[in-house]
């Protein structure tokens, strides 16, 4: 398998992007009048990311990122552009040091899920930079790598967003509430929590995509791309 492509780094920046959980229940309604769901498979992240009119640069840049993908047979990283770090340090963690000291790069020391009787998932990470806030729509990925791929080219991924927000310890730990709970079936106990571009592996939805229209001067207008999480051990 090839090593997944890494999101472009659009010098225009993307326009807009959505990033939204994509649940498959079932209605369980009850005789009474109670009305129910049933989860059916695993909760997947979809995301579309719309450019407005860019420059040529730009244009060749995503053209080219597009073309590589071939449809759906290709796999890439993709983010919340729009929220690569936690709100708290948007523009990365520079000049940030873990509580317990060194220097913090985006990556916990260690992760744990605890799923209450409601299903909600409390996710515990420890090693951050002390009283570092973590906020409503900031999210957690896990990396790792598929055992026995070569070259750690089989890169895996999972994300979460924070749904309650809280705030580190002075000793670097917190625990915040996110969606979906990850699979730890899939996901292994040494995956590496992070917050840096917390990222997931996607393919491309070709059918529902669009790779714009070039107009005179080599501006590119109205792409847009939708792609599935592909959740994967």
């Amino acid at each position: 398998m090839m090593a997944p492509l890494p999101f472009p780094d659009l010098p225009a920046g993307i326009a807009r992007v959505s990033l939204e959980v994509d649940r498959v229940d079932y209605a369980a309604p009850e005789t009474s009048g109670r009305q129910g769901g049933v989860q059916a498979g695993w909760p997947l992240w979809v995301a579309r990311f719309e450019l407005d009119e860019v420059d040529a640069e730009t244009a060749d840049l995503w053209r080219a990122f597009v073309t590589r993908l071939r449809g759906r047979q290709r796999l890439f990283l993709g983010h919340d552009t729009a929220r690569p770090y936690p709100l708290a340090a948007r523009r990365g963690f520079a000049g940030l040091a873990r509580a317990g000291g060194g220097a913090f790069d985006g990556a916990a020391l260690s992760w744990a899920q605890n799923i209450d009787a409601d299903g909600n998932a409390a996710i515990a990470l420890t090693g951050l930079p002390a009283n570092l806030p973590l906020a409503r729509g900031d999210y957690i990925g896990w990396r790792w790598t598929a055992a026995g791929s070569p070259g750690g080219s089989d890169d895996r991924r999972a994300l979460a967003r924070v749904v309650v927000p809280a705030v580190a310890s002075g000793a670097g730990a917190i625990t915040v509430t996110c969606e979906p709970p990850i699979d730890t079936r899939v996901v292994p106990a040494g995956a590496v929590a992070h917050l840096d571009k917390p990222a997931a592996l996607f393919r491309q939805v070709p059918d529902k995509s669009d790779i714009g229209v070039i107009a005179r001067g080599s501006t590119l207008s109205g792409a847009t791309m939708i792609a599935t999480q592909d959740l994967r051990p």
